[in-house]
């Protein structure tokens, strides 16, 4: 392997070794965005990043994801908020909404959104299928192998020893 090919290796793992970390590490967690509420922002299928907080620190403009009991998250944005039993009521809507969400979230914690992979999501859904994850497994095995495989010398370097 060339210094090049090896610093580019090299790095690629560090990039994804900081973004597990930073996920896993400090508490943050990782939301697929499943529908195309929050395009232009947040294109459907991107990967938002989001850490656990208290429902009543958010502000108008912040974008989180709560979830009602027995209904799947949703993630828009903040249009307002105000204390409410036990944590706050949240008024939101999507960025691609004309209207707010036709009833306020009663809710304690919310995932706060810092950001977000657009498309990341519909990588890590592949991943995460039998296929995806055999292909990712043997990609990795073949960057392993390849880049520990033994090289042989140049023939004009063979011949000077």
């Amino acid at each position: 392997m060339s210094r090049l090919e090896g610093v580019a290796v090299s790095g690629i793992g560090v990039i994804v070794a900081t973004i597990l970390v930073g996920v896993f590490g400090f508490g943050l967690g990782v939301v697929r965005l499943a529908s195309g509420s929050m395009t232009p922002t947040y294109p459907t299928d991107s990967l938002l990043i989001v850490r656990d907080v208290d429902a009543g620190s958010v502000v108008p403009g912040d974008v989180v994801t709560v979830t009602r009991d027995g209904a799947i998250p949703i993630t828009h944005r903040v249009v307002s908020s105000e204390p409410g039993p036990g944590g706050a009521e949240l008024v939101l809507r999507g960025d691609a909404n004309d209207t707010a969400d036709p009833q306020p979230y009663q809710v304690q914690r919310v995932g706060l959104v810092l950001g977000g992979i657009p498309f990341g999501g519909a990588a890590l859904a592949t991943l995460q299928s039998p296929v995806g994850l055999g292909i990712a497994t043997v990609t990795v095995a073949l960057l392993v192998l390849w880049a520990w495989w033994p090289r042989r010398q140049p023939l004009h370097l063979a011949e000077s020893r």
